[in-house]
């Protein structure tokens, strides 16, 4: 096996470029990076998927030391502190986890590595399909992008979980990832089997266990080919699956990568229906929820080129077709975007991204009229934003 780089850190790739060296010595090393973006969303204020302030900080530290002459300790940490006006902690809708809190760790893990057969690590990190299901996660403006996969924060650790137990390493041109993801939910079931009937455990996106692996290969060294597969425990639900394929071409100057994935049981909605009773003079309210599992396919697609005058182009596409029990499908995701960018250095650049969402009113999870609550045609929308890199 050839040396392994540390594979397990690079998650911090976002702002990785600009790192800064605070410590490097013979005994180990500490990098700093850190990202400002100032964003904001534009489109119909009503209609559109995503309207609002989108800004943030972000600050990571990821180190490696030495143990001895075969081991090497690696970690590293990654917040987000979520700004702006705003009344509530987000005023852009979206199944982001981390968008929930002013205060958020994205990362936060440590390890061991060799350079021989690779890097163990656990706590909150990216889970294994992210080795593939990121080549189309490019989008410039943040907030756009990885949507038709069914992958999400949070979510069987198809992207950053935490309770990740992850391995890392690569082959020649392979690079092999495997994750188990522990359960962190107490069992609420007061029978056991769990009935599902009862009601008694009856949401799917809880933190249950979950295991996952993804291999990418370097077909030559523009071109590389990757897959994986992905379970999740659902209490007494059926398990949840994803399998994902992809291609990617990167030469530094043009960037092309396309992602399929097929989803069992991943697609959820529970529907609240409230009825009122009137015994005497008491007055009774009860409300009962009904989960729904569905099967998706998903597409997503990136294409973009970036110039020598530091301007950047790029297009992505997501497509998500999910199916029900009874064999209706809609499209839950179904959206391009047109973005470009111009870096005024390596650190300091300003972006537009422009959205064109074709989902419809009818979609099994569709887009609500703020005022009124009622399913509509989702309304176009774009965001600009400055971002910083240090």
């Amino acid at each position: 096996m050839k040396k392994l780089t540390l594979v397990a850190i690079c998650v911090l790739s976002a702002t990785q470029a600009n790192a800064v060296s605070v410590m490097n010595n013979q005994y180990g090393a500490i990098d700093m990076a850190g990202r400002a973006y100032a964003g904001h969303m534009f489109g119909d204020d009503r209609k559109s998927e995503l309207y609002g302030s989108d800004t943030f900080a972000r600050l990571g530290l990821k180190g490696k030391s030495k143990i001895n002459d075969q081991f090497t300790a690696v970690g590293a940490y990654e917040a987000q502190l979520n700004v702006g006006d705003k009344a509530s902690s987000s005023t852009v809708p979206t199944n982001d986890t981390e968008k929930n809190d002013s205060l958020a760790t994205r990362l936060a893990y440590g390890g061991v590595s060799n350079s021989d057969w690779g890097t163990v690590t656990f706590g909150r990190q990216n889970g294994a399909a992210n080795l593939v299901t990121a080549w189309t996660d490019v989008a410039l403006a943040d907030g756009y992008g990885n949507n038709g996969l069914g992958v999400g924060v949070d979510k069987f650790a198809t992207k950053r979980a935490s309770d990740v137990l992850k391995y890392s390493a690569t082959f020649g041109n392979a690079q092999l990832d495997a994750d188990y993801k522990f359960r962190n939910a107490q069992d609420t079931c007061a029978s056991t089997p769990c009935d599902s009937k009862s009601g008694a455990e009856t949401v799917v996106d809880k933190d249950n266990a979950a295991y996952g692996t993804a291999l990418a290969y370097k077909l030559t060294p523009l071109i590389s080919a990757g897959a994986s597969y992905t379970v999740g425990k659902q209490g007494s639900l059926d398990d949840a699956s994803l399998w994902t394929t992809g291609l990617k071409f990167d030469d530094k100057s043009w960037y092309a990568a396309f992602n399929y994935g097929k989803g069992n049981n991943w697609l959820s909605t529970s529907k609240s229906t409230t009825a009122t009773t009137l015994t005497g003079t008491t007055l009774t309210t009860a409300t009962t929820s009904t989960t729904t599992l569905y099967d998706h396919t998903g597409y997503e697609a990136a294409f973009g080129y970036n110039f020598l005058n530091g301007v950047g182009l790029m297009s992505t596409w997501n497509k998500q077709i999910a199916e029900n029990s009874a064999g209706a499908k809609t499209n839950t995701v179904n959206y391009y975007t047109l973005g470009a960018s111009y870096k005024f250095n390596r650190r300091l650049s300003v972006l537009g991204e422009y959205r064109v969402n074709n989902k419809d009113a009818n979609s099994f999870i569709p887009v609500k009229d703020s005022a009124t609550g009622l399913a509509v045609d989702a309304a176009n929308d774009f965001q600009l934003a400055v971002k910083y890199d240090f």
